[in-house]
């Protein structure tokens, strides 16, 4: 048995998302976006998810935004949880209203096609934040 080496690494990417005080009803579909973000890929079908950035516009102070990962696009079939420490995260980085959210995932993800409402190159990212509404862009970083 061999050790799986990463040969590659790189993001997927969603751009001008809405969340609200509770979870969206269509996940953010994390994926390649060649207009908004010309360097973001499709997620491969076999990856190590390491972290998610939502950087937002504007935020207010005191803000929370938890979050979880689903392989379908109605978040049915979780690859995260809501409930665990660091799903639930403050701004990391704040100047004036503009901040960011940080997220480790450590994880790995293998496609399950069998999966209904998944897309291949798709994984959904489900959010809701504290007290009111922000924009956000997110970035899912993996290794391959």
């Amino acid at each position: 048995m061999s050790i799986q080496e990463f040969t590659r690494f790189g993001y997927s990417y969603s751009h001008a998302n809405n969340v609200g005080t509770s979870y969206n009803a269509t996940g953010f579909a994390l994926t390649s976006d060649a207009t908004n973000s010309p360097a973001a890929l499709a997620v491969p079908a076999n990856c190590y998810l390491e972290s998610i950035e939502l950087e937002a516009s504007s935020v207010a102070a005191g803000e929370n935004v938890t979050i979880y990962l689903a392989r379908d696009s109605a978040g049915a079939v979780p690859l995260t949880t809501d409930q665990l420490a660091g799903a639930t995260q403050a701004p990391t980085i704040r100047t004036g209203s503009v901040g960011g959210f940080v997220y480790t995932i450590g994880k790995d993800f293998h496609l399950d096609s069998t999966v209904s409402n998944s897309t291949q190159g798709t994984i959904y990212l489900f959010a809701k934040s504290a007290t009111g509404s922000l924009a956000v862009n997110v970035r899912l970083n993996w290794r391959a």
